[in-house]
């Protein structure tokens, strides 16, 4: 039978093939812990150069059922509950089936190379652009907004590793050699983006972080799969390779970024990975050094300050310190009881017809999407280690290492710990928290006791800002014994809401002015009471005894990190002259939108010579959070908007997402949002950032610095071999689904001997003009137009 007539044939399958799972692919259910007396720990799973099978790590993208209940304890009567079906990881090496916290990998492969072999165990869905295969019949081949969500692949964060991509296309469909599909399979396009009855068994082999390739979803039963050794029937594989160089110890993360899905698949599909300082010849006692009292500019550092700071993280490795991964879902509901933009629902619910998510929704017959969760709730909620609001145990007096990882989609977070008075009220505990590092590298002189005060704040309080994708390493000591709250929206900052008029740029935990009509998060329900704040996990400080002896505060920047020995952040080293190109994160028409100079994917690119030195300036990212794939980038400036109520960050500091989210209070926006954003206005300047960053030569011989800490260990570094081949990777901006909506650029990374004169990027002084009277519509990136065409109510 010709394709198009297998096409024809199966689309009247197709309706309820996409309302139900595929037989043996049930979702597990999973009760979420509520309140557990104790933080769930973080499965690990060890990668090691070398060991049979130990450098390889096997995940399924699974469908699992999340059970939320707080029944008696959201007091009131209040019935807080949610139900509903969405993508979770699972290894068969680590974690339990019936927990939603996927294993942190511990990286034990540095200056080699690790594998992940990612299946896509969800059910099948064909593309927006059946049934035509993208690119193909004129179907474009990129779409923005939320769509093919059931396709994935994977992102890492906090390696500088090579993109892999050579081009933009996915290198999994049929036709590639890289493919790795089994003699006598498919290779018609159409029918493998479109056909449920065409087998997803393949083994894509994907090297370094590559973004722009896809795995297809678990085909529909039934069908007879395609006998592949070592490779059990089911969805499409995608076999990761990634070479690794000389990488700085710290914690990263991995999760889903198929473009169209990352939004909806990210906040319970996410986990950690640690590159561990035992890596290191003489592990963390190598990483630092005394810092210099000379020319300091400070107070002199007390002797001896850096070796107890080292002692402290010597004891507390980053493998074994206390991680803390925070999960958002998102499931908000408007006082008219339709979905809150961006929710879970509704990304599930835009793409419309047959194409919205098969986890969420039936198809009837009349072609209306019905609901298949249970939200009874209707708020947002966040989970601490896939539970709700658990406990943490400290020891006054003593310190903690914390590694924090917040994967929330969206939104932000203003981190303290507080006492919860009788009356509801909250008050600041007698706790300090130090920053090591964030975003997976040491800040260059550590600790950092972190300190804010906003203008109108009463006093200054210790608090941790973390936007989406933020990390952080940092040191807790709270000083007497106690039950507290680690909160967000608790602290001394708040949504300016009449600058933030979107869900995304909210604090997480904020109470919305009433007329918006929304209510607060599950986690602001706490003792039986509705709080200001939301709880996201109890801290129970317990008394210390007579032994050991407290320990005393540190003063800040007692140690220096010796960043220099790894050569992508020896910044002095740096070639020149630098490379200086500008993006703005524009907010178009108000309203939260988001686009790059005003442009959506796939309409620009960001041009970078491999072996060159890059300086961004970045705009607009009070709301739109920046985030560069690759590699991380060092500030160089910052605006007084930030570093007037708060240390949080300073110049110097390395971040692979860089989000300012206080200058929503010290900026003056003239139009609504940020930058400006109405048609025809010019683009106000306020949260200007500038980064540095180093374009690595890819496939070619690491970089070595003078202390050349690969020797001998490994041969990643030769990358593939030869002359220099072009890369692609991307930058976006961090609100997922703004990425799923075009804020997001391709960066080719070309080679030097490259004849083409490419431009280099500026950042636009005004809006484009608005539409004359009388004329059509201007044409704007704007998501409205997408979700209005495809029925489904818009911002």
């Amino acid at each position: 039978m010709p394709p198009r007539e297998l096409l024809a044939a199966a689309a009247s399958a197709l309706l309820l093939l996409l309302c139900a799972l595929p037989p043996g692919r049930a979702a597990v259910s999973i009760p979420i812990p509520i309140r557990p007396p104790r933080l769930p720990s973080v499965p690990t799973v060890r990668l090691r150069s070398g060991a049979v099978g130990g450098s390889v790590v096997d995940i399924s993208v699974e469908p699992a059922e999340l059970q939320l209940s707080l029944g008696a304890a959201a007091g009131n009567g209040t019935n807080t509950s949610l139900s509903f079906t969405t993508p979770r990881y699972l290894s068969s090496r680590a974690a339990s089936a019936d927990k939603l916290q996927p294993p942190a990998l511990v990286l034990d492969a540095i200056c080699n190379t690790f594998g992940v072999r990612l299946t896509n165990n969800l059910p099948f869905q064909g593309v927006s652009t059946c049934p035509n295969a993208p690119g193909t019949n004129g179907a474009p081949q990129f779409e923005n907004g939320p769509h093919d969500l059931e396709w994935t692949n994977l992102h890492t964060h906090g390696l500088k590793v090579d993109p892999g991509a050579v081009s933009l296309n996915n290198t999994c469909q049929p036709g590639n050699p890289e493919a790795g599909f089994p003699p006598g399979a498919n290779t018609d396009l159409s029918l493998y983006y479109c056909s449920p009855n065409v087998s997803s068994s393949q083994l894509c082999q994907v090297y370094g972080d590559n973004v722009l390739v896809n795995g297809r979803p678990l085909a529909s039963a039934p069908v007879t799969p395609y006998a592949m050794p070592g490779l059990a029937p089911g969805g499409a594989t995608l076999s990761y390779t990634y070479p690794l160089g000389a990488i700085v110890p710290g914690m990263g993360w991995y999760h889903p970024h198929t473009h169209g899905s990352v939004g909806i698949q990210t906040p319970t599909a996410a986990a950690p990975f640690i590159v561990p300082e035992s890596w290191l010849q003489g592990g963390v006692t190598s990483l630092y050094d005394a810092v210099d009292p000379t020319g300091r500019g400070g107070p002199p550092v007390p002797a001896g300050e850096c070796d107890r700071l080292v002692g402290v993280l010597a004891a507390q490795p980053l493998e074994t310190a206390t991680i803390l991964q925070i999960n958002g879902l998102w499931f908000r509901k408007k006082a008219d009881g339709t979905d809150d933009d961006d929710s879970l629902p509704f990304l599930g619910k835009a793409p419309g017809g047959t194409q919205v998510s098969p986890l969420l929704y039936d198809v009837l017959a009349n072609g209306t999407a019905s609901p298949k969760f249970n939200n009874a709730a209707g708020r947002d909620w966040a989970l601490v280690n896939g539970a709700f609001q658990p406990t943490i145990s400290l020891t006054e007096g003593l310190y903690t290492r914390w590694e924090i990882l917040n994967t929330m989609t969206m939104k932000w977070l203003d981190l303290t710990i507080q006492r919860v008075l009788p009356n509801g009220a909250f008050e600041p505990a007698d706790c300090g928290l130090w920053l090591l590092g964030r975003d997976g590298v040491p800040l260059p002189l550590v600790p950092r006791r972190l300190v804010s005060l906003p203008a109108d704040a009463v006093r200054a309080q210790s608090d941790l800002i973390l936007g989406p994708a933020n990390r952080a390493d940092l040191l807790v000591k709270c000083n007497t014994a106690g039950t507290y709250v680690l909160a967000s929206g608790a602290g001394p900052f708040h949504t300016n809401y009449t600058a933030c008029t979107a869900t995304h740029c909210e604090l997480f935990g904020d109470v919305p002015p009433p007329s918006f009509g929304v209510p607060r998060s599950a986690n602001n329900l706490y003792g039986g009471l509705e709080l200001s704040g939301a709880v996201l996990a109890v801290v129970q400080v317990v008394r210390r005894g007579a032994n050991p002896l407290a320990q005393p505060d540190f003063s800040d920047e007692v140690c220096r990190s010796r960043l220099e020995l790894f050569p992508y952040l020896d910044y002095l080293s740096f070639p020149e002259p630098a490379v200086s190109q500008c993006f703005s994160f524009m907010n178009q028409q108000g309203g939260g939108f988001c686009s790059i100079n005003s442009q959506l994917f796939p309409t620009a690119t960001a041009y970078v010579e491999q072996g060159t030195q890059q300086v961004w300036t970045l705009r607009d990212i009070t709301f739109h959070p920046f985030h560069l794939h690759e590699t991380p980038v060092r500030i160089t400036s910052l605006p007084t908007c930030a570093t007037s109520v708060t240390n949080n960050w300073a110049v110097g500091d390395w971040l692979d997402s860089v989000h300012l989210p206080v200058c929503q209070n010290g900026c003056q926006w003239l139009d609504a949002g940020s930058g400006g954003g109405q048609c025809g206005s010019d683009v106000e300047i306020c949260d200007e950032v500038t980064v540095q960053w180093l374009a690595t030569m890819f496939n070619m011989p690491a970089s070595r610095g003078s202390s050349d800490l690969c020797a001998g260990r490994g041969t990643a570094g030769a990358g593939t071999g030869g002359g220099c081949v072009a890369r692609y990777s991307v930058f976006h901006c961090h609100i997922l689904p703004h990425e799923d909506e075009g804020c997001i650029w391709p960066v080719k990374w070309f080679c030097p001997n490259d004849t083409v004169a490419y431009p280099k990027a500026e950042c636009p002084k005004a809006y484009p003009p608005c539409p004359s009277a009388g004329a059509a519509a201007a044409v704007l990136p704007d998501k409205t137009v997408r979700r209005s065409l495809r029925g489904v109510s818009s911002l």
